[in-house]
């Protein structure tokens, strides 16, 4: 996706889209769910790592997945692995 057109969040904008539970999304950052530079609060998100945590929220709600785990299957259901 063309980064000119793609939404950008703050921390507190993804932290916000996960039920608040800012300790989850630093844990999704830790196990390299999403990838950023620097430090979590400083960092912008773009719309596609926002799907990736609300994905790994659900996993989190609906299966009680860990934040590793939750990462995990992440990388191995997500489509844009297949794109290179």
């Amino acid at each position: 996706m063309n980064q000119e057109y793609d939404v950008q969040l703050s921390f507190e904008e993804l932290v916000h889209a996960c039920d608040n539970d800012r300790q989850w999304v630093v844990s999704l950052i830790e196990e390299n769910a999403i990838s950023i530079s620097g430090e979590p609060h400083l960092a912008t998100f773009s719309g596609y790592q926002l799907a990736r945590v609300r994905r790994a929220r659900r996993l989190h709600r609906d299966f009680d997945a860990s934040a590793a785990a939750a990462a995990i299957t992440g990388a191995i259901t997500d489509p844009r692995r297949f794109m290179d």
